[in-house]
């Protein structure tokens, strides 16, 4: 058969010789390749948590793992993304798809696409590596990818419009997220000391009157912190766990009921497995009989194998963790983003979307009689998507205050920060 990464040949039918007196099978098909399909699972797992194509070549080839040709080292970007966009990966496998057309004229052969009703369409459940739920997830990811000037290079031919690799591939938390709301343009990282600012692009370029700046790690600390007040709280999460839990639970208590069903369908194909038994031994054996009990004890392990599942589904069913668990994951909730900063700030695009930082600039304050300039400080708008498990109260739109010390104005420093948050009802 066709040699495709994650599976082997496999011989069928009887062996005999061909017109050139070599001993050949009838002919081969596919069987999942458990070790290569381990890797294959790898590399969609890491693509879908925002790992770059040439990070996971690197690391394929720094763990030694083998090509199709067992080449230590041989791994390139061409192949990882072969793979990833390989759907024969989730059962679907296309005959007929291409016809090979000679020139006349040149005698060169061209490969051209068939029509669809000339091409042969089968799903083969048995030959599943990827779930449609990981192949749908990867699509997401290359649709996210697509026109980012690293992976297509802007041409006149095309319209496709470019956009900036730090939206698929960011480097902080907030990379990519946020916009200035004086001109519109990117709030970028303008310089790197102390951990490095937040700035308006635009600015630098002497476009944007905004000249304000705040510290990366501090305008993080705080948007972060607000989530966990607001949203991330025990109990929000805790709640969410428990519907979650009771979700599952109605569904495991189908489970009974189909493991009968499935238990009714073993003892049926044992009286038919019986039955071609007692056909063999009144000595009626035909390929049509060996090929009817092959296929009846291939139906009867599947069964099994679903009702072990099944059983091992009820019993290890999901419980929601106590509340002392949930606290102590909050607890290190900032430490778990830096851990893997880009998957980290992917979620957290999806969560916020796009945030605008609005600079305003506070009216004087009158201390002991004297005026004192108020710092300025961002206003920080955000959509926040949150989960259909929480409440529909706490849904709305957000808006950040953000008072920085020591940033622009190194005049008289606020001696707080002020965060506020209010919700549209």
């Amino acid at each position: 058969g066709e040699s495709v990464y994650g599976y082997k040949s496999h011989p069928v039918g009887d062996l005999k010789l061909n017109k050139k007196g070599q001993p050949k099978y009838e002919g081969m098909i596919h069987k999942i390749n458990e070790e290569e399909a381990l890797i294959i699972k790898r590399i969609y797992k890491e693509f879908i948590e925002g790992k770059s194509i040439h990070g996971i070549v690197k690391r394929l080839n720094e763990d030694k793992m083998p090509t199709k040709k067992n080449h230590v080292g041989g791994w390139a970007t061409s192949t990882v993304t072969r793979i990833l966009k390989n759907e024969k990966y989730t059962g679907r496998w296309v005959w007929r798809k291409w016809k090979n057309v000679r020139d006349p004229i040149t005698g060169k052969t061209k490969k051209f696409a068939r029509p669809k009703k000339e091409q042969m369409d089968l799903f083969k459940e048995e030959l599943i590596i990827i779930d449609q739920n990981t192949w749908d997830e990867a699509k997401k990811r290359w649709k996210s990818l697509d026109g980012a000037w690293s992976m297509h290079k802007k041409t006149q031919k095309t319209s496709k419009q470019s956009i900036s690799y730090i939206h698929s591939n960011p480097t902080h938390l907030l990379a990519g997220l946020l916009k200035c709301k004086s001109c519109g343009g990117a709030i970028v990282q303008i310089c790197g000391k102390s951990g490095g600012y937040y700035g308006c692009y635009n600015a630098k370029r002497k476009t944007c009157t905004n000249k304000l700046t705040i510290q990366r790690k501090r305008l993080e600390a705080i948007l972060i912190e607000s989530l966990k007040e607001k949203f991330l709280t025990a109990e929000n999460i805790k709640y969410i766990f428990d519907n979650v839990e009771k979700a599952i639970a109605k569904t495991m208590n189908e489970v009974p009921a189909e493991v009968k069903q499935k238990k009714a369908q073993m003892e049926t194909i044992q009286t038919e497995l019986q039955n071609l038994l007692g056909f063999i031994k009144a000595g009626n054996f035909s390929k049509l009989v060996s090929e009817a009990i092959v296929d009846a004890e291939s139906r009867q392990e599947n069964l099994k194998g679903e009702i072990q599942a099944l059983d091992f589904q009820r019993t290890n069913a999901f419980k929601a963790p106590p509340k002392e668990w949930i606290d102590h994951r909050l607890e290190k909730f900032q430490e778990t983003l830096n851990k893997n900063t880009k998957a980290s700030a992917l979620a957290l695009k999806e969560l916020l979307g796009t945030i605008e930082l609005e600079p305003v600039q506070s009216s004087p304050v009158v201390e002991n009689g004297c005026v004192i300039e108020s710092k300025p400080y961002y206003l920080a708008h955000s959509n926040i998507e949150t989960l259909a498990l929480l409440d529909e109260k706490h849904k709305g739109t957000n808006w950040y205050l953000l008072r920085k010390r020591r940033d622009s104005n190194p005049r008289y420093p606020c001696r707080y920060f002020c965060f506020q948050v209010r919700f549209n009802t």
